[in-house]
Formats: structure tokens, sequence, C-alpha cells
């Protein structure tokens, strides 16, 4: 007798319900799938019994009768073709189960009208099974109502959660659809009550209505989507929203991305507030990882994690001054012609066989490392020029032909016009550079000097703040995480563009390290290496390092080291690595500061425009002065 057999029918939708609907919550959203698909302005969403009974309307086309009666079978989809069409995917749903496997594991009644037909049509389905049709007058669109989910499979309902619990399942399913959707009005039911109602009038109005005033006012559009500032905080990551090609996904690499362009503004244990809109080329995204399709991966998961953490992070920390302080900083659009060289006029003086690039109505010209090589060479070239005519002028001349002598004659002057256009040239070149310099410094200056006329430095408190008055507030700084944030970004600039340089000691330091350290050594000995501390094993449980990064290094190198040794685990090592020499070396709370000392760190900090340390805490505290004219009874 066989022992292998095909499965009846019933029991294979059972099993495919199994994957498609895990809860209510993955069975509306299957629902609202098909109804956008369908094209649906508005979508009504009626829940009750702990979503065992749901009712959803919406206003799409619609179904005619041979249509109605193939979309509860098995793998009937008007979403695809052909197996091709897996791969370039438009739709939301394409798989065609999602109600063959709701309509086998409970009591169904779809009911449908398209625009073109005089009256609408209505089947019931008893596990799946139709039951009854019938001829109805109704609107345009589908409505389908899904009775006793979980009737005949008391497995999956037994696991069902509390009523609070669901219903929260829920009310997160059609938010996240509706976040998408922002042209479609929704509205959800939870016994009666309404919990979620949008308008369909765009993201802004979308994001109000579901979130409230506060996280519109507190989040800013960039060019993927709306990112939250430190005051939309959560202690989870539920309020990531992500979305490629319109579906709502979970993406480790677009999650990630978010992260890390938020990475030194996170207090530990805290996540932000983001929506992400991600368009990819259907070909270069797989959404057919499971029966869900919440899950997604990418062909190139490199490309896309830094396409998003460019943008994010560039959109973050360009609003960051205005988020975190605002000092009304404006630049003068229409600077004054100063007294320099008119590079105009210097282009013309200049023969196109001198390769020299010259970009007008551009604050710096030419690279000045480029420059002053050019120079050099030109001051070589016109040195061996010299040497060569020494050599053919001798003390004596010898009796020679007239016409000879003639040649002669011609050749030396010939050659002393060349001699005369090289040195020409290389002055031209030095006058080049000593003005690109002058005004380059010259800009420095002015935009140094325009960024401190918009606020005072008052003094120390407590050797630990720094009190800096504006037009409008009383600001304190910590002068701690201002200048582990100076050195965090000028650390990083150095390390990512390959500038560390390495300063050799003449006498190596040892250091003495538990096991544990010594296996971080030695599974670190690269990202050290490129950090500029040169380190070897020298016995069992001792080091040496012989050389070191030429760094200000406020603490021993040997307290450095260890505190780096101590904060390495996790991810991103290189960012552990500059934020734990950042944080070590910085000026200290409790440490005296001079006025000058105060107010090099404040411009350095507003030159960078960050405002939160590399561990997420706040720099700045402010205080207006209406709201102390308020505290003292002046308003």
């Amino acid at each position: 007798m066989n022992k292998i057999k095909i499965l009846d029918e019933s029991v294979s939708n059972i099993i495919a319900a199994g994957e498609v609907v895990e809860n209510p919550a993955s069975m509306i959203k299957e629902l609202i799938e098909n109804s956008l698909d369908a094209g649906g302005r508005s979508i009504r969403i009626e829940v009750k019994n702990n979503g065992r009974d749901v009712k959803l309307v919406d206003t799409g086309t619609g179904m005619e009768k041979e249509d109605l009666f193939l979309c509860v079978e098995r793998h009937a989809t008007s979403k695809i073709k052909d197996k091709g069409d897996i791969f370039n995917l438009t739709s939301y749903g394409f798989r065609g189960e999602a109600l063959a496997s709701i309509g086998s594991i409970s009591k169904m009644i779809i009911s449908s009208k398209t625009k073109d037909s005089k009256g609408g049509h209505k089947i019931n389905l008893n596990a799946g099974k139709v039951t009854k049709y019938e001829e109805v007058a109704r609107a345009d669109g589908t409505e389908i109502e899904i009775k006793d989910l979980f009737f005949n499979t008391p497995a999956r309902l037994k696991f069902l959660r509390k009523k609070s619990t669901e219903y929260a399942r829920i009310r997160e399913i059609v938010l996240k659809e509706a976040l998408y959707n922002i042209e479609v009005s929704f509205s959800l039911f939870l016994d009666g009550r309404e919990t979620i109602k949008t308008s369909g009038s765009g993201i802004e109005n979308t994001i109000l209505e579901l979130f409230g005033r506060n996280t519109l006012k507190n989040s800013t559009k960039f060019s993927l989507g709306y990112w939250g500032n430190m005051n939309l905080l959560k202690s989870n990551k539920d309020s990531i929203y992500t979305y490629v090609n319109g579906r709502y996904v979970k993406s480790k690499t677009i999650e990630k991305a978010v992260l890390d362009a938020y990475y030194t503004k996170l207090i530990k244990g805290k996540y932000p507030f983001a929506v992400i809109f991600f368009n990819i080329s259907p070909e270069l995204v797989d959404v057919n990882v499971h029966p869900s399709k919440k899950i997604v991966k990418f062909v190139d998961e490199e490309s896309v994690h830094k396409e998003i953490l460019d943008q994010l992070t560039e959109a973050i920390y360009r609003d960051d001054r205005k988020n975190s302080i605002d000092l009304k900083i404006e630049k003068d659009k229409n600077i004054e012609k100063n007294n320099f060289l008119d590079f105009e006029e210097l282009e013309n003086l200049i023969t196109p066989t001198e390769n020299i690039v010259i970009k007008t109505k551009q604050p710096l010209l030419i690279k000045e490392e480029k420059l002053e090589n050019k120079v050099a060479e030109r001051i070589a070239k016109a040195s061996r020029y010299s040497q060569e005519y020494e050599a053919i002028l001798p003390p004596e001349i010898l009796p020679l032909e007239i016409k000879e002598k003639e040649i002669e004659k011609e050749s030396k002057i010939e050659d002393e016009k060349h001699l005369e256009k090289e040195k020409n040239s290389v002055e031209i070149e030095k006058i080049l550079l000593a003005e690109t310099k002058e005004s380059k410094a010259h800009k420095d200056l002015k935009e140094k000097e325009e960024l401190k006329s918009n606020y005072r430095v008052l003094g120390q408190l407590h050797n630990m703040y720094i009190l800096v008055e504006t037009d409008e507030e009383l600001e304190i700084y910590d002068q701690h995480i201002v200048h582990e944030r100076i050195l965090y970004e000028k650390l990083k600039e150095t390390h990512y563009n390959k500038k560390i340089s390495i300063q050799n000691l003449l006498v190596p330091i040892k250091l003495e390290l538990n096991g544990y350290e010594i296996e971080v050594v030695r599974g670190n000995l690269e990202l050290f290496s490129e950090f500029g501390f040169e380190v070897e094993e020298f016995c069992d449980n001792e080091i040496l390092i012989r050389g070191v990064p030429i760094f200000n290094f406020r603490v021993s190198i040997e307290d450095t080291f260890k505190y780096l040794l101590e904060n390495l685990g996790g991810n991103d090592p290189r960012e552990k690595v500059i934020i734990s020499m950042s944080c070590r070396n910085a000026i200290k709370a409790g440490e005296k500061l001079s006025i000058e000392e105060m107010e090099t760190l404040i411009l350095d900090l507003h030159e960078i425009g960050k405002y939160t340390c590399p561990h997420g805490r706040p720099i700045i505290l402010k205080m207006t002065f209406d709201e102390m004219n308020k505290k003292f009874n002046r308003k």
C-alpha cells in the first residue's frame, strides 16, 4: 500500500492559510492590499470579536460574476501572467492565495460590482466551499465579510492573543498601509470605535492624522521620506517605517542604514522616528522570500545601505543647527569685491599650453598642492636652462666663420627669450598661488567673524559649562561634549581620508593586559594600524606600542589604548575607536578654561555644525529671553 498520498484540497488550503494568515492582522493586510491593487480610493475596515469577525468595504474596480468565483480559487490572480512577472512586481499581491486561504478557515461573504455592470454579485463560502450565489444591488466596489475566523482550526484559534494585543496589531497594520497610500482614505473601527481615520489628502495630513501634531512638528522632509528629531526618540525600533516600491517591509539593510545615520545622535536604548520610501528597480529586489511579503532581499545590499545612509545623514546634519540651536547666521550674498588679482584678466595672460585650469566665479581656482608642485617644476626647469647657457658660453670664443657666429647669436637670443618666458610663467604662478592662499585665508577669516558676531561667550559655570549669549537666548554648552564632538569630527575626517600620521616612539610603551584584552588586540591589529597604533605582542600577557598617531593626547597613551580595548566590542569597530579616542581625550568637566579657549571651542563647534555628542547626548541647553521674562513676571 502506498505511503505517499496527494493531500485533499481542503487540507492543503488550511496548510497554505497557516502561512498567509498568521493572525487577524495579517489577514486584514492581505484584504487591504487586494483593495489597493483594485484601485480603491476609500477603504473602511470594521473589526469585532477579537479580530475573528471583519468587514472590509472598498471603492475599487469591483468584479464581474466570473471573476468573483475565480478569486477564491488557489493561485488565481490578475497580478501576474508568467514567471518573469514574479521578478518585476509592481502590485501588492501576486500569489493568488489570500482569498482562498482566508476562505478555507472562515465563513466568508463577498459581494462586488463593477462600474459598467447594472447590478452586483454575491457569493457565500464555508471553509472554502461556495454555498450560495445571488445577484444584489450595491455600489461600485467590493465588500468582504469574514466570520468565525479559525473556526475549523482550533490549534490556531488557541494561539490568538488577548483582545488588546490583537487590536494593537490590526491598528499597526492599517497605519502602515495608510502611511504610504496617502491618496487613499482609511477608516478603522474596533468594536464600533473609530481608531484610525485618514482623509487621503497627502503625506503631511496623513502624518498628522496618524501620529499627531507633535510628530509632524518634529519631523523633517528629505529625499527619501521624513526623519524625526531628538524630541521623537522611542525605546524600540517600531517607529522606523520602511517601504520598498510602495510595500511596507522589514529590511535589516535599510534599518541599519537609518540607525547608522543617527549613530552619534542616539542615546543608548533610544531609537528614532523615520519614514523611508525607497524605490528600486523590481529586478534588483526579491519580495518572494516569504508568503507575507514583508521580508525583502536586495541584489546589492551594500549600495542600498550606502544610498540611504548618505542621503539621511546629509539631511539630518544639514538641519542639525536648526533643530539644536538657531544662531540666525546669514551669509552675505553680495560679497564685496576685494582688491586681489582679477582672475579673468589673468586667464588671458596664460597660454593654453601652460595647462593651468582656471575656473572663474569659483572661490578656489587651483588646488594648492598641485600648484606648488608646478611652481617647483618651473623653477627647476629655469635653473637647468641657466646651466646650459653657461655651458655654451666659454670664456674665450674660438675663431669661427661669420655665418656660424650669426647662427650662434640667433640661437642665444631664442634661448634667452625662452628662458624669460619660463621665468615669467613661474612668477605668474607664484603670484597666483599667493593670491589664492590670501583669498582663501580672507574668506575663512570673514566666515569666522560672521559666526562670532552672532553670539558672545559670557564665561564658565562650575568649570563645566560655557555660557553663551545670543540675540534671543541664553545657551549653556557642556564643555566636555563640545570638545568631544570636535575631536570626533577631526579624527573621523583624517581616518576616512587616510591622513593619519604615525609617530614612532624612541622607547616603546609596554602594557600588561589580561587574557580577554590580549585576544582583542590579536583580532584587531590591522584596525589599530589604521588609526596609527603600531602594536606587537611582547610575551604572553604583554604588548609593545612602538608607534602612535599624531594626536593631542590629553591623557596618557596607555590610558587611551586601554580605554579603546574596553569599548571595542559590537558593530562598527572603527566608529568605536574614533568615539573612544575622542571621549577619552576631550576636555574634562572641572577644567578651568580661559575666555579665549572657550571662544575657540564654540567657534570650532559652530563651524562643524553638529550639536550632539558621539554618544547621542545634547550639547546645548537653551532658554529664550521671553521665557526668562515670563519667569520673572516681566511679561
